[in-house]
């Protein structure tokens, strides 16, 4: 049969394990829980952990079984549907299925007016829901910032955060929460939006980020905040976030099998709280850079500790969570474009289900809604790489080759006015010549970003929240939602 009647398509994808190496990381993490073990802090998950078979030592240390984490394996589900404020259907975790969006508690933001980085608040909060809201790679939305201190009780900023969020999107919630006291009301909001407990298992709209303490500690405030996800079927990001050389070994193997075994750990105490219960594998694993003490965000060694993240969630048939769109730069710029541009790049190939983190600047610590705008558009650009490449007798275009021949063109063929508008146009990227430019304008990138961060907040009026619903929200809340 002729090439030109294939039809092949495929989706790129970057390979860094082979599967003896995926195995081999296995076994070791399986030898850490057996042979040194974990920290519970917990009282009740030491229970499921007794009850189970696994072997509980002095100190809270216990040691498990490799066969408690062959059964929550199996009972963990490979997929996860996330739907929206509406309960429509928006992302399925499962696969090489990839969604996007910001990260969660940054203690500064980068104002857009001044361009100045100054102490977040709720605003801030409300308006990165709001840009996210608008924007259309934006899969999901996370605090970003957070309601401050002058504010409201601090103790209570987790709830003020989640309502904030809930009143200025309808998309997916990626959220945070100090203590369990925290996460029951905000799972009691999450529930009112959705009519009622058994309504939100079925259709829930919201993901929890909690973390284990890294090395091999699941400390109190973790291990209930797990134990409520599991029951409540809230999907949880379980997620620690060793330091290479600090709180994990200084190599990238000894890294991946300690917060493998830490994953494992919780994975198998949700399950055994309540089989079936969503969550998401992950790991944080990145190097300390010894010249300054800091936790980088980018960096070949974090790309290469991700990409191994989601081949081992792939080995175990679940979804991941990963970051991209984020730097350690201070402020928005070469730099910045420059680690947004490989983290996004890396999560995207490797097929990661939720990348989060967009926005980020200062490893971390500081938010940027230019940021974030400008990963919307490189996402909008990987989305066109992912696509791959159709090959088929329409896209060799033989019999137009053919005509065209030696010395032609294409311009006022047919077949280029069918498919040129295939090709990615941006949508905020300057292509045009100097002089065009400049009679335009001469905008550099930054300035085109902060104008369409102003444009969005000032015309974008996302959906807002039932009338009762706010009014019993704000009686969880104690006071008013200001949906800024």
């Amino acid at each position: 049969m002729p090439a030109s009647h294939f039809n092949a398509q495929v989706r790129p994808r970057l390979q860094l394990l082979s599967q003896d190496q995926i195995k081999q990381i296995h076994s070791a993490s399986l030898e850490i829980l057996e042979r040194t073990g974990v920290r519970v802090m917990l009282p009740e998950a030491l229970d499921l952990l007794e009850k189970a078979g696994a072997w509980i030592l002095s100190e809270n240390m216990v040691k498990i079984p490799s066969h408690l984490v062959e059964e929550a394996l199996r009972s963990a589900p490979s997929r996860i549907a996330i739907y929206d404020r509406n309960g429509s259907p928006v992302m399925n975790l499962e696969g090489f299925n990839t969604y996007f969006g910001p990260g969660t508690d940054t203690t500064s933001v980068m104002d857009i007016e001044t361009g100045e980085r100054r102490t977040t608040n709720g605003q801030d909060v409300a308006h990165m829901a709001r840009l996210c809201d608008a924007l259309p790679n934006i899969d999901f939305v996370a605090s970003m910032g957070g309601v401050s201190s002058d504010e409201c009780d601090p103790d209570l900023s987790d709830r003020h955060n989640f309502a904030l969020m809930l009143s200025n999107t309808t998309k997916p919630l990626l959220f945070t929460a100090w203590s369990l006291e925290g996460l029951k009301d905000i799972h009691s909001m999450a529930s009112l939006v959705s009519g009622g407990d058994k309504a939100f298992e079925q259709k829930p709209f919201i993901v929890h980020y909690a973390e284990p303490i890294t090395p091999l500690q699941h400390v109190t405030e973790s291990m209930q905040k797990l134990l409520f996800c599991a029951e409540k079927l809230i999907p949880c990001a379980y997620v620690s976030a060793p330091i290479m050389g600090a709180t994990s070994p200084a190599t990238i193997a000894g890294t991946i099998a300690l917060q493998n075994a830490e994953f494992l750990s919780g994975l198998v105490i949700a399950q055994l709280k309540r089989k079936g219960s969503p969550i998401l594998y992950g790991g944080g694993g990145t190097p300390m850079d010894m010249k300054t003490s800091v936790n980088i965000y980018s960096g070949p060694e974090a790309f290469l500790v991700h990409l191994a993240n989601k081949e081992m969630a792939a080995y175990y048939s679940l979804p991941d969570f990963n970051t991209g769109g984020c730097s350690d730069a201070k402020v928005l710029d070469q730099q910045a474009g420059a680690e947004a541009s490989l983290s996004l790049m890396q999560a995207a190939i490797a097929g990661s289900s939720l990348v989060h983190d967009i926005g980020y600047l200062e490893s971390g610590l500081t938010a940027s809604c230019e940021m974030i705008v400008l990963a919307d558009e490189l996402i909008d650009m990987i989305k066109h790489i992912l696509k791959g490449v159709t090959v088929d007798a329409e896209s060799l275009a033989i019999d137009v080759i053919d005509k065209v021949g030696p010395g032609g063109n294409y311009l006022q063929e047919e077949h280029t006015m069918q498919h040129f508008k295939s090709i990615w146009y941006p949508g905020l990227f300057d292509r045009a010549n100097h002089k065009r430019w400049s009679e335009s304008g001469g905008k550099d990138l930054f300035k085109v970003l902060n104008e369409k961060v102003k444009t969005v907040l000032e015309k974008h009026k996302p959906e807002p929240l039932a009338k009762n619903v706010e009014q019993a929200m704000e009686k969880i809340l104690g006071s008013k939602i200001n949906a800024v």
